[in-house]
């Protein structure tokens, strides 16, 4: 497994109108958090993982799931900023909540 590049940036976590909107979203932020603490945790744990050239399959099942997690983490964490992106685009913007103010119901 290739070294990681820099990690990606950090998503802004979410404000309290977001969680208001979309209160998922607090688990969502802890879920990418966690997820970076995992990876960060495994690669020091299983230094091979970082060589190009190792065979996690041949250290035995622990580095293998390991090896797995680390290479499959980029893809659920390019899931979860699409899953943010879609909750915030099917959303009501802030427009929407002034104009329901002026209803008298």
């Amino acid at each position: 497994m290739r070294r990681r590049p820099n990690p990606p940036p950090t998503a802004t976590p979410p404000t309290v109108p977001d969680l208001l909107r979309a209160p998922e979203l607090a688990a969502i932020a802890l879920l990418e958090h966690a997820l970076e603490i995992a990876v960060s945790a495994l690669l020091a744990e299983h230094l091979t993982l970082t060589d190009d050239f190792h065979r996690p399959r041949d250290q035995g099942p622990v580095v293998a799931l390991a090896h797995t997690i680390c290479r499959r983490a980029g893809t659920l964490r390019d899931t979860l900023v699409r899953y943010r992106r879609a909750v915030r685009d099917a959303a009501p913007s802030h427009d929407d909540d002034a104009a329901d103010d002026d209803r008298p119901f």
